[in-house]
């Protein structure tokens, strides 16, 4: 009971980072539909490159932590395809605490940049441009988050083979929604 209510918290979280992500491309998108409009007019505001730009940044942070949820990032199999069950599992998690390094390594140091830019302001925006370079700690924890996530699922990984057929059905489902 416990556990379904964790991953029903889960679910409405990761709807929420998704959700996050589609407004910032539909906002990117808007600016730079209105930039190129306004070039062709001669009278593009500054403000929307910029803002075009930061928004990008953004969204590739936050695209990669999706990316890291999602398991669609560039992945090399071919020896891990060898190995028996357990050993893929132990493989799986050895990648997954790896990934918790690099992502401590991104909280740590977007943490410090953010710190070093806090008082220098976006040239036509006129914002913190902490602002911008908080898109790498926020990659870092989600990353962390979703890698621990997904470490602790493949240890409590369900050894029946019904039971894996229904959850990878039900994710087939979830990606289809």
């Amino acid at each position: 009971m416990e556990r379904c209510r964790v991953n029903k918290v889960f679910k409405i979280f990761d709807d929420f980072v998704k959700y996050v992500l589609v407004l910032l491309v539909a906002v990117l998108s808007v600016l730079g539909i209105y930039q190129v409009i306004g070039r062709s007019l001669g009278r593009a505001p500054a403000w929307t490159e910029e803002s075009i730009r930061f928004l990008f940044v953004w969204a590739s942070c936050v695209g990669a932590a999706v990316g890291i949820k999602e398991h669609i990032h560039i992945g090399i199999d071919v020896l891990v395809n060898l190995l028996p069950r357990l050993g893929k599992k132990i493989a799986a998690v050895v990648v997954q605490l790896i990934l918790c390094c690099f992502d401590v390594f991104l909280l740590r140091a977007g943490i410090m940049i953010m710190q070093k830019t806090a008082n220098q302001p976006s040239p036509a925006l006129r914002i913190p441009m902490s602002y911008v370079y908080m898109a790498v700690p926020v990659l870092g924890g989600l990353g962390l988050f979703y890698s621990l996530r997904e470490i602790v699922r493949i240890i409590r990984e369900k050894e029946d083979a019904k039971e894996a057929v229904e959850e990878a059905t039900e994710k087939e489902a979830d990606k289809d929604a």
